[in-house]
């Protein structure tokens, strides 16, 4: 099992995208502890309004795995993936792997469907900030207590009016993402990400962090 974690930093540094699960089902303490933490984020004027809703009944995993075969046909052409053939070990052929393996089992996992009230006054956009903390919240709980965690496109597409009917959630509200949990296989981080001199700027767009950054 992935090393458990109370230091925030490490949590972070080492919280990669984990496609590739064991057959044990996460403890509802362990679950709870994640959704707890959702729900300990910022949220816009503290409205909170949000819902998180765990799908691991078989008729809801089976329909989440319908909504992952449809997002797997429009990211195939999109990232230009195809299946590796078993001889390939490069770095891609084992994300490639990864994802496909995800996509195939998607039926078997428990998964957390992450929905935001619309307000009329405000912007998708600005709305998201009051939803996607909360998600991140439940990501880093994930990663602190050992388990694996997968942020994926199954809501979208043609995935998203199965869940909506399965679920039953209605029209006022956005779907703003869907979460795989699991026991991972293998261990986690640490992430791998541009420096960071490519992402600061001081004062003016163009302008190098210099010595803010070291």
């Amino acid at each position: 099992m992935t090393k458990v974690s109370g230091d925030i930093w490490e949590v972070m540094s080492t919280s990669r995208t984990i496609r590739r699960f064991t057959d044990e089902p996460v403890d509802d303490t362990t679950l709870a502890r994640c959704l707890e933490a959702a729900r300990w984020a910022p949220s816009g004027a503290n409205a909170q309004g949000w819902r998180f809703v765990v799908l691991r009944s078989p008729e809801q995993r089976a329909v989440v795995a319908k909504a992952a075969a449809h997002a797997l046909e429009v990211i195939e052409p999109v990232y230009g993936m195809s299946r590796p053939a078993d001889d390939d070990n490069s770095r891609r052929a084992r994300t490639y792997r990864a994802t496909y393996d995800l996509h195939d089992r998607a039926g078997e996992f428990t998964s957390v469907l992450f929905a935001q009230k619309h307000f009329p006054a405000a912007s998708e956009l600005l709305l998201g900030g009051s939803i996607f903390p909360a998600m991140q919240n439940f990501l880093l709980a994930a990663r602190a207590q050992g388990l694996g965690a997968c942020a994926t496109s199954w809501a979208s597409y043609g995935g998203e009016q199965l869940l909506r009917d399965a679920i039953g959630v209605p029209e006022d509200w956005m779907i703003a993402g869907h979460v795989v949990v699991g026991w991972p296989k293998g261990k986690h981080g640490p992430v791998r990400r541009r420096p960071l001199a490519e992402a600061v700027n001081l004062d003016y767009w163009d302008e190098p962090a210099g010595e803010l950054i070291g």
